[in-house]
């Protein structure tokens, strides 16, 4: 199962810059990501990481790769210096995550507090028997579901994965000759169950059938 996360820092205009970290979605990566080690790097300081992600919560997109460059040859971070994408706004972060490769995102605000989300694809042709072989929704786009207190970045992807795997069985062939579910129904199931776990309010939602972005949309 992947490991691929985003993470995304907020810049003092309350916009984002995105980040990749191959490794990190169940691996404790948001202890790691510290004022003192930023991108999560093995160092106890990292001083020119604390400098780097400083300039580019200011940079222009042009700007980035220049203030990224800064970056040491020999760094070990689990989290790339170079930005993926500069000044995303909250609701359009969404729509930077891929779903069914990114397992998770993780928030960091001004402070270094850290919120995870779990990203959960809403194309559900591979947990669906009946759609076996057939792509219904590349573009579906999904949710990221954000980890209460108690509860970690794996369990809450366990749970979710449950439910998708529920919701696959039950859809039906594509032409609908039997009884079960559409793969439409099946999704806005699915939709449905992620409100119900954490609030239409706290979930955010990229709809790539209609190209919206959106909380709780």
């Amino acid at each position: 199962m992947s490991e691929r996360a985003l993470v995304a820092y907020e810049r003092p205009d309350g916009r984002y810059n995105c980040h990749y970290a191959h490794w990190g979605a169940t691996d404790g990566l948001d202890d790691r990501l510290t004022p003192a080690t930023p991108f999560g790097g093995a160092e106890p300081r990292a001083e020119w990481a604390a400098g780097v992600l400083r300039d580019l919560l200011t940079a222009t997109d042009a700007e980035a790769p220049r203030v990224a460059s800064r970056t040491p040859d020999d760094a070990a971070t689990a989290v790339d210096p170079a930005p993926l994408a500069v000044a995303v706004p909250l609701e359009a972060l969404p729509d930077h995550v891929v779903y069914g490769s990114h397992e998770a995102l993780f928030l960091v605000d001004r402070s270094f507090g850290v919120t995870a989300f779990v990203a959960v694809s809403f194309d559900l042709a591979s947990v669906a028997a009946a759609l076996s072989g057939i792509d219904i929704d590349p573009e579906a786009g999904g949710a990221l579901v954000p980890v209460d207190a108690g509860t970690s970045v794996a369990a809450l992807r366990e749970r979710a994965a449950g439910a998708r795997e529920a919701l696959g069985a039950a859809i039906d062939h594509v032409d609908g000759s039997n009884r079960g579910c559409t793969p439409a129904v099946a999704r806005a199931a699915l939709h449905e169950t992620l409100v119900r776990w954490v609030g239409a309010d706290r979930l955010l939602v990229a709809d790539g059938d209609h190209g919206r972005t959106g909380a709780g949309a």
